[in-house]
């Protein structure tokens, strides 16, 4: 895992970060109760597995580089986030919570989540949306080689949604939430609230946070027929039409 995920990971026990995970947690409760399986995957320790609580696949793993992991209601993993150590078609549902932005190879990674989950397996997706006042920040911010979660490389929507599809994936839902300003000073705090309930009416695309589910399009083989089959021809020559009277 990145030293910008670790930095991320850290950000996330800030107050703001706090408030941020128990928005995605809430946005994942609407989504994971209804995708069903045996097994669930989230690649990169945030949350340390409350974003997963809500699901109701009984073996939920997660996959880290960190050995210092310490909650028990998920198993663990400890590998590269490149190289999935997971059978092919062998996983229900794959979370990545900000993977994408804060790991070097997003494309590879997308890449082995789709080779491990199952033909219609899902892939649920959390993101910071670029296209948001967030968004507006991390640009002012990113010439000042900025910490968490500034550091991250905001992936904007159309591009995300682009490389599902050359990697054959249908999006079957996508939402933005969370219009809270992005400062820890409590002075903005009635200034955020207001923004919050604007955005939740008026806001719907330019959230701070956007949510995309996707589903792994079953490949259906069409039978090719070889170039030697042999054609059926309709011999019309064979049937007479003629009737003799021999009375």
């Amino acid at each position: 895992m990145s030293i910008r995920s670790t930095q991320l990971n850290h950000w996330f026990h800030t107050p703001l970060g706090k408030r941020l995970l128990q928005k995605e947690a809430d946005a994942l409760q609407q989504i994971l109760p209804q995708l069903f399986g045996y097994h669930l995957l989230q690649i990169g320790y945030i949350g340390e597995g409350c974003l997963l609580e809500s699901s109701r696949i009984m073996h939920r793993c997660i996959l880290t580089t960190t050995t210092s992991v310490t909650h028990s209601a998920c198993s663990h993993v400890y590998a590269a986030v490149t190289a999935l150590p997971f059978a092919q078609d062998s996983l229900d549902v794959v979370v990545l919570p900000h993977t994408l932005e804060f790991e070097e190879n997003p494309q590879e990674i997308l890449q082995e989540v789709e080779r491990i989950l199952i033909p219609e397996g899902y892939v649920v997706i959390l993101g910071f949306n670029p296209i948001s006042l967030w968004g507006m920040w991390h640009w002012l911010r990113a010439r000042y080689k900025p910490a968490a979660p500034w550091c991250g490389r905001f992936l904007p929507l159309l591009r995300l949604k682009d490389w599902l599809a050359l990697l054959d994936f249908e999006v079957k839902d996508q939402k933005t939430f969370f219009y809270a300003l992005p400062f820890h000073n409590d002075r903005f705090k009635n200034f955020t609230i207001l923004l919050e309930k604007m955005g939740a009416h008026w806001l719907n695309n330019f959230g701070a946070v956007y949510l995309i589910v996707a589903k792994k399009r079953v490949v259906t083989l069409t039978p090719i027929k070889p170039k030697w089959w042999p054609k059926q021809t309709l011999v019309t020559g064979a049937i007479s039409t003629h009737f003799e009277d021999h009375r």
